[in-house]
């Protein structure tokens, strides 16, 4: 999800005139990003996991972690699809924080990191525009929980991909990294697996002198 120094969802999900991300000389930008893993099958869904990797936009390299999973409330009990596709078991939700107090920590690490320094810049990276654009503010509604101006821009990564390497990748992060001759990191539609995935494509592109825009439209 976003704010700004050289650095970029998970997730699901246009040229932002305000920033971009770019290879040197540009000074650094700290750009985080997440992958939100919804409850599947249920309406509405939840998210349970919520990971941010905040990668150095001069160097390309990871220089803090945020990861917790996220107590449903909704719908307490996950689904066998869920488990099956993101391979969280109940174990690992139940007794966990709230949505509510996950961003608030959320809110912490990122005051921790420097990055509502208004001095700094930021934004969110996510694989597609799902997480930011439709569930966390669709799951914020709902919980009547306020969203945070720095979750309302971000970069869609299918979005710098294409304008990169001229195809859509339908298939997302398999598609990117068979496109850039990557492996891929860990198993699909597991957060934190899909954050650093989503690094390595970003440190290939900037190393080949891709441009990172905004690609969100203002809400």
């Amino acid at each position: 999800m976003a704010t700004a120094s050289p650095a970029a969802d998970g997730g699901r999900g246009r040229p932002w005139e305000g920033g971009l991300v770019s290879w040197p000389p540009a000074p650094p930008l700290t750009l985080p990003w997440t992958w939100m893993g919804p409850s599947w099958g249920q309406h509405p869904g939840e998210i349970i996991e919520f990971p941010i990797l905040k990668l150095n936009g001069r160097t390309m390299e990871i220089e803090s972690t945020f990861h917790m999973y996220v107590q449903p409330v909704v719908h307490p009990q996950l689904t066998p699809f869920c488990t099956e596709l993101t391979g969280i078991i109940q174990a690992m939700v139940d007794g966990q924080p709230s949505l509510e107090q996950v961003l608030e920590r959320v809110h912490e690490w990122m005051a921790k990191e420097g990055l509502l320094d208004p001095n700094v810049k930021s934004i969110f990276v996510t694989c597609g525009d799902w997480d930011l654009k439709v569930m966390l503010p669709g799951q914020c509604q709902y919980l009547g929980l306020p969203v945070a101006d720095y979750f309302k821009q971000w970069i869609n990564l299918k979005k710098a991909y294409s304008f990169a390497m001229g195809c859509w990748p339908k298939n997302g992060l398999l598609d990117m990294n068979k496109g850039l001759s990557l492996q891929h990191i860990g198993r699909p539609h597991s957060g934190i697996d899909d954050c650093k995935n989503i690094a390595n494509i970003m440190k290939t592109l900037a190393y080949r002198g891709f441009i990172f825009k905004q690609t969100s439209k203002p809400f």
